[in-house]
């Protein structure tokens, strides 16, 4: 089976923790007609660039119009973009665009809209960051150390993205960490365990003559239809 020729409506991988899903706006976004984006081969995308907007108050609409009628360029320059709680797809991730000069050819583009020379990464963002992150990450492989800040590429004499990077790193790997343990059969053991204790303490409350005995009862009977479909009943 051959490498894909198209990446788009990327699905969010496994997290530890929730957040909306991508949202793909590629097609409703400005692009140069006469001077469009190439496309790139899946095997050269090895690495990340992350950057931030520089302004407060972006959307991906405007940085691609900006993108488009003020550089000239094929469209917007990022691959994704982050505001708020939201994750955008705003390119074919194997669409050549720029946006880390010299270095588009290996990179994925992925922008937090926001000034963060003057603020920090909300916790939001910084969530919605590492899911985008992660999940580039899981289509093309590619390891921790190559997730750079666009002022860490060489040829590139910026701030951005005005976040430490090594602090990105290192919560990446943590998560890396979370996601093998919540895998193995230890995680597996210990949720059973939690399931099992639970189970057995709205069982205990049910014996009850109050309150909290009907609410217990009412619990453990909503699970009779998914022990059923089990064949655990």
């Amino acid at each position: 089976m051959g490498s894909p020729t198209t990446l788009r409506a990327i699905q969010l991988v496994q997290l530890p923790y929730s957040i909306k899903p991508i949202l793909d706006i590629t097609d409703s976004l400005l692009t140069h007609s006469a001077n469009p984006y190439k496309m790139r081969q899946f095997e050269n995308i090895t690495h990340i660039s992350v950057h931030h907007s520089a302004v407060e108050g972006g959307t991906p609409q405007g940085y691609a119009r900006s993108h488009v009628n003020t550089n000239g360029w094929g469209g917007i320059g990022y691959h994704i973009v982050i505001k708020g709680d939201q994750i955008y797809q705003t390119n074919d991730l194997l669409t050549f665009s720029y946006h880390t000069s010299s270095n588009n050819g290996y990179t994925v583009g992925i922008s937090v809209s926001g000034d963060m020379s003057k603020r920090n990464l909300t916790s939001q963002e910084r969530e919605c960051l590492y899911a985008a992150i992660m999940t580039v990450r899981s289509i093309f492989n590619i390891p921790v150390e190559n997730v750079m800040g666009h002022n860490e590429y060489p040829n590139n004499n910026t701030a951005c993205p005005c976040i430490s990077m090594n602090q990105v790193r290192a919560d990446l790997k943590d998560l890396d960490m979370k996601l093998k343990y919540m895998g193995s059969s230890d995680s597996r053991r210990k949720s059973a365990y939690t399931i099992a204790n639970q189970i057995l303490y709205m069982y205990n409350l049910a014996q009850g003559n109050d309150g909290n005995a009907e609410w217990a009862l009412n619990k453990m009977i909503q699970l009779e239809p998914k022990m059923k479909e089990l064949g655990l009943l």
